[in-house]
């Protein structure tokens, strides 16, 4: 059986790569290239996926024989860093998900803008193919 300490120590560095990961994908968000992006999501995913199967083993620690008094309070401690991070990360996400709405809207802007020139070309090119007034072949 893993020990407390041991436990908490891999979550918490899960947590503060987590974080980090959020940052970066903040920092990066208009010079990432749609492959980094893949990238970071992976690696956000993958960190996320450990932490569930870390939780899992402190729900078994805890349902097993009792912790002692000094796992309680690192258990306190870590459930407060747990819950601190995670507001953190929850922020950042936010100002990413509103850079990107931002950039949608202005993607939209622009092939709105797009599809009118289209439109306004086609009836360029549609009015030149009409049969101009000119001599009658009789003549």
């Amino acid at each position: 059986m893993t020990e407390i300490p041991g436990i908490l120590a891999a979550a918490e560095e899960r947590y503060r790569l987590l974080l980090a990961e959020a940052e970066a994908l903040l920092r990066s968000f208009d010079t990432a290239t749609p492959e980094a992006f893949d990238e970071m999501m992976t690696r956000r995913q993958t960190l996320v996926d450990e932490l569930q199967k870390i939780d899992g083993e402190l729900a078994g620690v805890r349902q097993g024989n009792g912790a002692k008094a000094a796992d309680n309070d690192a258990l306190g401690r870590f459930r407060r860093l747990q819950e601190e991070t995670t507001r953190q990360i929850i922020e950042i996400d936010a100002l990413v998900i509103a850079l990107a709405r931002e950039r949608l809207g202005r993607l939209q802007e622009n092939m709105g803008a797009l599809a009118r020139g289209k439109t306004a070309l086609h009836g360029y090119e549609r009015s030149g193919r009409e049969r101009r007034p000119g001599f009658n072949d009789t003549v």
